[in-house]
C-alpha cells in the first residue's frame, strides 16, 4: 500500500546509476516509511515538470535503507548525480488504482459472487424480481478492505441472503450467512478469516425498513417501522444464526388500536406494541433465543449521578457514570439527543466478562464498542454533537 508524508522531499546523498536499486538521500526521515511513489529530477530545475529527464520510481524505505523499482509510468531509469532531488508524489497510475478500488457494482441476479475488487455493491430488483443469495469473495482476497452492501428493495420480502466463502465466517461466532433486509445498508471489513459488520452502516437513518404486512423481519441491524394502520401485524424474528447479536429496533408508527405482535422463531408471542411510538429492542442470542432488550427486560438502577445498566438504556441528564453489564445478553447505551444533554459528560464502564460487547450509540456517528471488562469510554456533549474525550 502506498504511503504519503507532507512535504516529503530530500536530495540524493550519493550518485545513483541507471542500474542502481538502492538509494542514499541526505535525510531519509523526511520520506514515508514503507512503500511510496516518488519522482527524481535534476537540481537545476525548481519542479520535476520542468525536467524532461525526470524519472518516476516506486520506493520502499526501512529506516535509512531505500530500495527502488526504476523507470515507472513511461519514464526511463537514468544516471543521477549527488544533489539531485527526490519527492514523494501522487501519480496518474496511483490515482487510477485508487479509483478502481472504489468500484460500484449492481447485482440483480441470484447466486452471484461479489468480486474482491468491489467496494460498494448495490442489490437491485426488477419488477416482481427476487434475489435470494449472494456470495462474499474469499476473505483472504479482501483482507484489510471495506465492503458496503446496499439493498435497494422497497418491499419487506426483498431480502438478500449473504453467504461467506467456504472456511470464512461472519462475526466472532463462526456464522456463515447474513440476511440483509430491504432498504438496509451495512459496511463490512475483512481480517484474519472473518467478516465483521462495522458500526458505520448500522442504525443510521438510511438503514430502515417499513413493514405494513405480517411476515418475517428480514432486517439486519436496522430500524423497523411497523405500520399496523390497516390491520394487526404479526412479525416473526428469523431463525438465522447470522442474526445472532445483531440488535433490531421495532417501532409502531400508526395511531390505530391495531397491535404489532412480535414472535420468536417457534411462533411464541413475546412482545406486543399497542401505541404509536412504542418500541421493542430485540436481539437473537447464540442459543437461538430472542431477547427483548427494552427497558422492561433490562433497565437500570441509579443514584448519586451513576447508573447500573443492562439491556437497552437511554442516558438521563445528571448521570456521569454508566456501569454497563452485557451478561444479560447485550448492553446498548444510547447517549441521546445532543440538544438535551448540552454540557454533560459521561463515562461508560463495562463491568462484565461476557462475550457480547457493550455498544454505545451517539447521534449521527458510528457506534462504539467496549469489548473487555473494565474498558471505558468518556463522552462530552457540546449541545450539537457528542465527542469522545477518553
Amino acid at each position: 500500500m502506498n504511503r504519503f508524508a507532507n512535504f516529503a522531499r530530500s536530495r540524493l546523498g550519493a550518485y545513483l546509476s541507471a542500474l542502481g536499486t538502492e538509494l542514499t538521500v541526505e535525510d531519509a526521515s523526511l520520506l514515508p516509511e514503507g512503500s511510496f511513489t516518488a519522482v527524481i529530477w535534476g537540481n537545476g530545475f525548481a519542479s520535476p515538470a520542468d525536467d524532461a529527464n525526470r524519472e518516476i520510481v516506486l520506493a520502499s524505505r526501512a529506516e535509512e535503507t531505500i530500495t527502488l523499482e526504476r523507470g515507472r509510468e513511461n519514464t526511463a531509469a537514468k544516471d543521477w548525480n549527488t544533489g539531485s532531488l527526490i519527492a514523494n508524489v501522487i501519480t496518474a497510475e496511483l490515482l487510477n488504482s485508487v479509483s478502481a478500488s472504489f468500484s460500484v457494482r449492481t447485482i440483480s441476479a441470484d447466486e452471484e459472487t461479489i468480486s474482491p475488487d468491489d467496494s460498494l455493491v448495490v442489490f437491485s430488483f426488477a419488477e416482481n424480481g427476487t434475489i435470494s443469495t449472494c456470495k462474499l469473495p474469499e476473505q483472504a482476497l479482501f483482507n484489510g478492505k471495506m465492503l458496503t452492501l446496499v439493498n435497494c428493495g422497497t418491499e419487506s420480502s426483498l431480502a438478500v441472503r449473504i453467504l461467506a466463502a467456504e472456511g470464512d465466517s461472519i462475526g466472532l461466532r463462526g456464522d456463515t450467512q447474513l440476511i440483509l433486509g430491504s432498504a438496509c445498508s451495512i459496511t463490512m471489513t475483512a481480517a484474519d478469516g472473518m467478516w465483521q459488520i462495522s458500526g458505520t452502516g448500522l442504525f443510521s437513518p438510511h438503514s430502515f425498513q417499513t413493514v405494513s404486512t405480517s411476515g418475517l423481519l428480514n432486517a439486519c441491524g436496522c430500524v423497523v417501522y411497523a405500520d399496523a394502520s390497516m390491520y394487526p401485524l404479526y412479525l416473526f424474528i428469523p431463525d438465522n444464526g447470522a442474526m445472532a447479536n445483531v440488535p433490531t429496533l421495532i417501532i409502531k408508527t400508526d395511531e390505530t388500536s391495531n397491535n404489532v405482535l412480535l414472535h420468536d422463531p417457534s411462533g411464541t408471542n413475546f412482545v406486543k406494541l399497542k401505541q404509536r411510538g412504542e418500541a421493542a429492542f430485540v436481539i437473537r442470542t447464540d442459543s437461538g433465543n430472542i431477547m427483548n432488550l427494552s427497558m422492561g427486560s433490562g433497565g437500570a438502577s441509579s443514584g448519586g449521578g451513576h447508573v447500573v445498566a443492562t439491556g437497552y438504556y437511554v442516558l438521563e441528564t445528571g448521570i456521569s457514570y454508566v456501569f454497563a453489564n452485557s451478561s444479560y445478553g447485550y448492553a446498548y447505551v444510547e447517549l441521546g439527543s445532543p440538544a438535551e444533554h448540552a454540557g454533560q459528560s459521561v463515562t461508560v464502564i463495562r463491568t462484565d466478562t461476557a462475550e457480547s460487547p457493550v455498544m454505545i450509540s451517539k447521534s449521527a456517528a458510528p457506534d462504539f464498542y467496549l469489548t473487555a471488562e473494565g474498558e471505558s469510554a468518556t463522552f462530552v456533549c457540546s449541545g450539537s454533537a457528542w465527542y469522545r474525550t477518553a
